[in-house]
């Protein structure tokens, strides 16, 4: 077997298995088997033991010494902040320092997938949950590739392979799209304007209010609000962002 083919089976593996585990074909604190993996998908053991590999590094799988690899538990309250304070430092901070123009290329993109978002009613199967989450990480993917930074891209990437936190929406279904897609729809149009920090104040917020609406949707107790200080830097940098480009 070629080492291109090699990498292809794991990949292939990789997003198989991580949509199992967002679509709840797995339940959370499910064993995996790398044995019974590969017969189920037709493979060798060689590329399951090294996609289950790559989902552990993500956060997607949790690898125990002598008892293998298993579904992350349902996500607690503190997941869900933790999960929450991470993305608006790595998301909101992309957006308050882009420097140079913006490439509005890829906010046409990301208008285009919102689009997709506001208009599409996805139901609330594991097809449909699945085609969701992977528009909104294509939304998200787009406005942090504005930064043009490796790193966060890459940092962006790791905090949305975690998809244990899409399950709460099976047999839910989407109820905050419109929601969603009105506070992508803000983001937009601030950096459309040349209004950095504007945007990154609209992402944060709009990380806060989305994922305090899938808490309660999950009867999670939960308040961002309170834990996340009120960004008075990021508002004074909105101002003269737009003054630059006045």
């Amino acid at each position: 077997m070629s080492a291109v083919r090699a990498n292809s089976l794991v990949a292939q593996v990789h997003d198989e298995v991580r949509a199992g585990i967002a679509s709840g074909q797995y339940a959370g604190g499910a064993s995996l088997n790398i044995a019974e993996t590969a017969k189920r998908l037709g493979v060798s053991a060689t590329p399951v033991r090294e996609a289950f590999a790559r989902l552990a590094a993500e956060g997607a799988l949790v690898f125990q010494e002598n008892l293998g690899y298993r579904v992350p538990d349902t996500p607690s309250a503190k997941d869900y902040t933790d999960w929450a304070l991470a993305r608006v430092i790595v998301e909101s901070g992309a957006l308050e320092y882009l420097s140079g123009p913006i490439d509005a290329r890829l906010v046409d993109e990301a208008e285009a997938i919102n689009d997709e978002v506001a208009r599409t009613s996805f139901g609330s199967s594991a097809e449909g949950i699945r085609r969701y989450s992977d528009l909104n990480w294509r939304f998200h993917a787009c406005l942090i590739a504005l930064a043009r930074n490796p790193t966060l891209s890459d940092l962006h990437k790791r905090l949305y392979a975690a998809p244990q936190f899409s399950r709460i929406f099976l047999g839910r279904g989407i109820p905050n799209r419109k929601e969603v897609a009105a506070e992508h729809a803000t983001i937009l149009r601030a950096l459309r304007d040349g209004a950095h920090g504007r945007a990154a104040a609209a992402m944060r917020a709009h990380i806060v209010e989305s994922l305090e609406r899938d808490a309660r949707m999950a009867d999670v107790s939960l308040s961002l609000h309170r834990l996340l200080p009120a960004p008075h830097a990021t508002a004074g940098r909105a101002g003269n962002n737009e003054e630059e480009h006045r």
